[in-house]
């Protein structure tokens, strides 16, 4: 019967853990092992004790955590509860196997609000119910079957203190074997109970994947019959310990401190394809042909990207301009030279000022010649009507085609033709 009873609320608490676990499909179960010691709380021990009170008890878990605030347990603590007592009026003691099988709601401190999900350390609180059994035994007689007597005066006889053959008596020493089941005789009670577990703990990271914890658990039973000893309320019992788990699964790192780094590392702002964690050029225009890095496509690898380049050919290696058109350097230097040349012509008009005096336009006009040599022969390039009259307009003409490198004249040619302008 006690069997069927454990079986049973294993298989509710696991069904109901997996029922809660289908919330969070990305947080995998973490099972843990530990070790600690019992202390029990109850009528034997209550007034008077002695030492050994303390047991050893394992503590077996699977949890799964539903969200950043709570989780849930199942857990077993397997292991002895004992207490011992000796006094004037009262010598007593228990050891009981002890089972208990149980289901803890969990609250993490680890939330992401008071601490990271990530902190290597962070508290915790617990509070569940389940079920125990127990099975009180007691030292009542040692190793050759003799009944322990205990005497005033503090020893252990197998005799009572008043029985009339005490002066023979053997003085007896306690081998704290649990050998005599323990019994009411009034009430055959049952050798089992629910409680309800309240701890604490510390958790302490290692990785992803393994940590330490160190808890405290207080259950409280529904049974004052842990010690064979029916007394005022019911008994109760501490486990101290820790243990090691193991988180099962990859870690979901897809969330941190609140923020979705799983959208954030897909996110792809301007729509080329490229995601921007690897994005190597934000904002590409919608539309435009993107390599591996997220950059627009260069064909001619000439700096200039090709929905920018008026020359998407250029020949490998070719220097080009802002529009991705190789710079022609010969005509470059010719255009240079010309500048040069232009900029020389102005420098050496500007050292003669009789320009300005063309510019009045007090210009008197002579009556016109004609004949081969009505115009000296040096001036009859600027004659262009052949009128054999310079005017101010042709030496204007002049002046410009000067500026140009037309006609080949020189300033000082230019001077002597204004001269001559206002000799004719």
């Amino acid at each position: 019967m006690m069997r069927n009873k454990t079986t049973f609320l294993i298989a509710s608490c696991l069904a109901g853990t997996y029922s809660f676990a289908q919330s969070t499909p990305k947080e995998l179960p973490a099972i843990s092992v530990g070790t600690g010691l019992t202390l029990f709380n109850g009528d034997v021990g209550k007034d008077s004790h002695t030492g050994g009170n303390f047991r050893s008890a394992w503590r077996f878990g699977i949890e799964q955590r539903l969200n950043d605030w709570v989780g849930a347990e199942v857990f077993a603590n397997y292991g002895t509860l004992s207490k011992s007592e000796r006094s004037l009026t009262l010598n007593r003691n228990f050891q009981s196997p002890l089972l208990f099988v149980g289901l803890n709601g969990i609250f993490y401190f680890d939330n992401n609000a008071m601490i990271p999900r990530n902190a290597l350390f962070s508290p915790y609180f617990t509070a569940g119910f389940g079920w125990m059994s127990f099975d009180p035994h007691g030292d009542l007689k040692d190793k050759n079957n003799k009944t322990y007597y205990y005497w005033s005066n503090g020893s252990i006889h197998d005799l009572a203190e008043n029985d009339p053959m005490a002066a023979s008596s053997l003085l007896l020493q306690r081998d704290y074997t649990y050998e005599t089941q323990l019994k009411d005789s009034t009430t055959n009670y049952t050798r089992s109970t629910f409680a309800v577990p309240l701890g604490m703990g510390a958790r302490f990271r290692f990785g992803d994947h393994f940590g330490a914890n160190v808890q405290a658990n207080y259950f409280i039973t529904f049974s004052d019959y842990l010690d064979n000893v029916k007394d005022g309320g019911n008994d109760s019992w501490w486990w101290l310990g820790c243990s090691i788990y193991y988180k099962f699964g990859k870690v979901d790192h897809d969330k941190s401190d609140g923020i979705d780094v799983h959208a954030m590392m897909n996110e792809d702002y301007d729509g080329d394809g490229v995601v921007d964690a690897n994005d190597q050029c934000q904002g590409t225009p919608k539309g435009v042909k993107v390599d591996h890095k997220g950059c627009p496509v260069d064909s001619d690898d000439d700096g200039i990207a090709d929905y920018l380049d008026k020359e998407p050919n250029s020949k490998h290696g070719a220097i080009v301009d802002g529009n991705g058109v190789a710079i022609d350097y010969d005509k470059i230097a010719q255009q240079a030279h010309q500048d040069s040349l232009n900029e020389a012509q102005r420098d050496s008009f500007a050292l003669h000022p009789s320009q300005h005096t063309l510019q009045q336009g007090n210009v008197e006009v002579h009556p016109a010649k004609t004949g081969d040599d009505c115009i000296p022969a040096e001036y009859r390039a600027a004659d262009v009507n052949k009128d054999c009259v310079i005017t101010a307009d042709e030496i204007n003409t002049v002046i410009d085609n000067f500026f140009d490198g037309v006609g080949g004249w020189t300033a000082d040619g230019i001077n002597k033709l204004i001269d001559y302008f206002f000799d004719q």
